[in-house]
C-alpha cells in the first residue's frame, strides 16, 4: 500500500495533535512518518519495484502499527475521538 493511502488516517490523527496534543497522537504521527520515509526513494519506480519494497520494508512495521492500534484501542473510551481515528486507521488503512 502507498504511504498516500495514509493521508487520511494520518490527517485524523494530526488535527487530535494540534487540538490536544497526546502520547497516542505523537505515536501514532510517529509510525505513519515511518512510512513515508520507505515511499520517499522508491517514487517514479515502475510498480513492481515500488511493490518490492513496500513488501520488503513496511509490511513489519505495518503489522507493528496494528498491534499498536488494537491495544491503544483497549484503553480508550469507545466515543473518544482518538479512538474514531484508530477505527478509521484499523478499517481504511491497513492492508
Amino acid at each position: 500500500m502507498e504511504a498516500a493511502c495514509w493521508a487520511h488516517a494520518r490527517r485524523k490523527f494530526y488535527d487530535l495533535h494540534v487540538a490536544r496534543p497526546s502520547a497516542v497522537t505523537t505515536e501514532a504521527l510517529r509510525r505513519i512518518g515511518e512510512l513515508y520515509v520507505i515511499e520517499a526513494p522508491i517514487r517514479g519506480q515502475p510498480p513492481d519495484q515500488r511493490r518490492a519494497a513496500r513488501q520488503a520494508q513496511s509490511l513489519a512495521l505495518i503489522d507493528d502499527f496494528e498491534t499498536w492500534l488494537r491495544a491503544t484501542l483497549l484503553m480508550l473510551s469507545r466515543k473518544s475521538d482518538t479512538t474514531a481515528a484508530i477505527m478509521y486507521s484499523l478499517i481504511y488503512g491497513l492492508r
